[in-house]
């Protein structure tokens, strides 16, 4: 089974991440990007906070791509969130 678009949810300021979901068939996957991954996407740095919901939308089903080859890398871990950090996209 593979994921499928989810909803977002919100910018976690504390954590410097992006949160949103995924599915798994009727599961829900929670999953996050971090602040400077979003901008690595982006070809950006220092996007304010108020601005990263807005850039999480416009780039979307690139970040859903990345984390569903996160999600394939990492297995499927009982509760474990899909993090993507630089690294994820980086890699690609």
């Amino acid at each position: 089974m593979q994921l499928t678009r989810g909803r977002p949810l919100a910018y976690d300021t504390r954590r410097m991440a992006f949160l949103f979901t995924m599915m798994l068939g009727a599961k829900v996957v929670d999953c996050e990007i971090s602040s400077s991954a979003l901008d690595d996407l982006d070809g950006t740095k220092g996007t304010l906070p108020g601005e990263r919901e807005a850039r999480f939308m416009r780039l979307r089903e690139t970040v859903e791509r990345v984390a569903l080859v996160a999600f394939e890398r990492q297995g499927q871990r009982k509760g474990a969130p899909v993090r993507i950090f630089s690294k994820h996209v980086k890699a690609l």
